[in-house]
């Protein structure tokens, strides 16, 4: 790996400005691959260079893995000995481990638990049941995204029902659920995914004292994917630049494409309004991809009005056009996609895993998947059930989070009945109310079981001896060492693999999920062997965040097939761009408002900013709807890339290209009076 002096002499001019402008806020535009990651990390180690303390040194970004590379980036280019090292995490970490040390002053403890998605809607569940909420339509998943969303800055949902706001019953319901839910959360001293920037934003409001120890800590702010952030994080990194505003933003306006979830386009687009006195470095040299396809995806990108000025550019030269496809049917076109790449692949001597298909949602995945089954290539899709969302991995971390959070009602309910102690409901129901009759936790309730009335001895006997098994085991665990071994004995002490094989009746999917208990295990030793200063609660903060962030190591082979958001980040030496067609992409729940197409067209350049030599663009001319053939449109987004960039190639049922060429050019000519713009 290079040193700092050596990588500062491979820098383009651009980027060696945004390294040495230290003091004062600074805006570094870095385009779609202009090396923004190799800019970031060089400055963090330029700053070291310059004898600035590496505590002093904040660098966020939005997964683990993004992280993980920076720090290996950064330890190869600087010397660190013994001044520390700077802190190079995601958003929700860096929050994480300020409320470990403070949430004492927002009226938590520090051993609180996380709860992942699956266990929000069982606490939702549970809370719309205790308030009578019998009516069908008020799903669970509803209520939980209207409180999601008020918890990330977004408007509700306009109601289904045609009535205004304020009059839509789903307020209603979420107004009396949303405090429950929030009180319940703190009584069982658990936070959700969003509280942890929420509640580390309100702390440092609520404490100068403390928002001013971390300000004195961090000098120098760092944040990486700024176009993503949201109200929330922009306001907890505004807090902290304080006076000294030393804040540096690396990101893209073009391709913020999470505005769904909450990432503000405004927090980039408004940055020098914001921060005065900033300097503001555009990256345009892009080392990715072909001329061709920059001079595509520029050409689209342009048509958007919310944007600030900047044009990619290259030295690879101008390579082959992009070549756009019209195929009769949906299955025309996966099959002359595959074709495609079974050609390339033998012309070219090329792998499999240097193709891409890329769409809008992943549910336009199957025609693919047919095309490339019946010619036996192969493939994996990108996006699937999260390993820690698995019943058999959440029934042991149920156990872990018990043992690390007694009041943490939720995990025990789970882990109390698995395997089952013959705790039926009734018993449950009358141990809760117990232990909030005597102000104490769930936990302590069953360990005095024997005091509650109505309880036989024998249910008494084992609810005691599981509250007595959570507090061995916590003892165990308390000094993080030995931790894989310790979880093995807790394991076998509740035969928990023999409840697998008594549960699925199948031994051979049994013997798939015991193997995931067992890497379940690997996992925490290897957690044990990559931590400093190991412990219960950083394995469980380490898994959560893991699978909050949506942070899955894909194992690819084959032909990579995947979702436009999936694929943001990623390089292809070829991608396919599929189904770009009116209502797919931009798609139709997007076309009543102009900053939403938007967003689509930003989509769209994503998707063809990935391609590093060729970009194929491809429709249907019908597909089927309700099992009826329909005609199809395409993509708005297809006119406007400049016939001097494309190679219209032969669209299906056509035997003359010439004619072709024509009748596919006469048609963009007219696409906008078609579209109505």
């Amino acid at each position: 790996m290079k040193n700092i002096r050596t990588e500062m002499e491979s820098l383009n001019p651009r980027q060696k400005e945004a390294v040495t402008h230290t003091e004062g806020p600074l805006l570094i535009l870095a385009g779609a691959g202009s090396g923004k990651t190799r800019v970031i990390t060089t400055r963090t180690a330029y700053l070291m260079a310059q004898g600035v303390q590496p505590k002093k040194i904040l660098a966020v970004t939005f997964t683990n893995k993004a992280a993980r590379e920076m720090r290996k980036r950064v330890r190869a280019m600087a010397n660190q000995n013994g001044n520390g090292r700077p802190t190079i995490s995601t958003f929700h970490s860096v929050c994480l481990n300020i409320l470990r040390r403070e949430i004492q002053h927002l009226g938590y403890r520090g051993d609180f638990s996380i709860y992942d998605t699956s266990e929000q809607l069982s606490l939702m569940r549970s809370l719309m049941s205790d308030v009578h909420v019998r009516d069908k339509s008020f799903r669970v998943e509803s209520v939980m995204e209207r409180i999601n969303r008020t918890k990330n800055g977004l408007p509700p949902l306009s109601p289904e029902n045609g009535k205004e706001p304020e009059e839509d019953p789903m307020e209603a319901i979420f107004h009396t659920l949303y405090p429950k839910y929030q009180e319940t959360l703190k009584a069982f001293n658990a936070l959700d995914f969003d509280d942890l920037l929420l509640l580390a934003v309100k702390l440092f409001k609520q404490n100068p004292e403390i928002l001013d120890r971390y300000r004195e800590r961090f000098w120098y702010l760092m944040v990486d994917e700024y176009q993503d952030t949201n109200s929330t994080q922009y306001e907890f990194l505004k807090l902290l630049a304080g006076g000294r505003k030393n804040l540096c933003v690396v990101g893209d306006d073009d391709q913020s494409i999470y505005g769904w979830r909450g990432a503000q386009l405004g927090n980039i687009l408004d940055f020098e309004k914001d921060f005065s006195g900033t300097k503001v470095v555009r990256l345009e040299e892009n080392y990715r991809s072909i001329g061709h396809v920059l001079k595509a995806s520029n050409a689209v990108i342009k048509n958007n009005k919310r944007r600030m000025e900047k044009s990619l550019w290259t030295r690879k030269g101008l390579g082959p056009k992009v070549r756009l496809y019209k195929a009769g049917t949906v299955e025309g076109e996966a099959q002359w996609i595959t074709d495609r790449i079974a050609q390339l692949k033998f012309d070219k001597s090329m792998a499999y895993e240097d193709f891409a298909i890329i769409y809008r949602t992943n549910n336009l995945s199957r025609s693919f998947e047919e095309a490339l089954r019946k010619d036996r290539i192969p493939y994996t899709v990108v996006g699937g059930t999260s390993y820690f969302e698995r019943k058999e991995i959440k029934d042991i971390a149920a156990y872990l989070k018990i043992i690390a959070n007694p009041n943490d009602h939720l995990s025990l309910l789970r882990a109390v009945g698995i395997p089952k102690r013959g705790m039926g409901p009734s018993a449950l129901e009358k141990l809760s109310s117990f232990a909030n009759g005597h102000s104490i936790s769930f936990l302590q309730a069953l360990r005095r079981a024997e005091e509650v009335e109505g309880i036989a001895k024998k249910v008494a006997a084992k609810a005691s001896d599981f509250a007595e098994l959570i507090l061995r085991y916590k003892s165990a665990f308390r000094d993080g060492k030995e931790m894989g071994r310790i979880l093995k004995e807790l394991i076998v002490e509740i035969d928990y693999k023999e409840y697998l094989f008594d549960l699925y009746k199948t031994p051979e999917v049994a013997k798939s999920k015991t193997e995931n208990i067992n890497g379940f295990v690997d996992s925490m030793i290897h957690y044990e062997t990559e931590e400093m200063e190991p412990s219960l609660q950083g394995f469980l903060e380490s898994m959560a965040l893991t699978d909050m962030e949506v942070e899955k190591e894909e194992k690819v082979f084959g032909v990579t097939l995947i979702s436009f958001h999936s694929a943001k980040g990623l390089e292809f030496p070829v991608v396919f761009i599929a189904r770009a067609e009116e209502e797919i992409v931009p798609h139709k729940k997007s076309m009543g408002r102009d900053t939403d197409v938007e967003e689509e067209r930003r989509l769209f350049y994503v998707g063809m900013t990935r391609a590093m030599k060729e970009l194929y663009l491809t429709y249907a001319g019908r597909r089927m709807k309700y099992g009826k053939p329909e005609p199809t449109m395409p993509s708005r987004f297809l006119d406007e890339i400049p016939d001097d960039a494309l190679n219209l190639g032969n669209q299906a049922g056509d035997e003359d290209p010439e004619k072709t060429d024509k009748d596919a050019k006469a048609f963009f000519a007219n696409m906008r009076e078609i579209l109505g713009s």
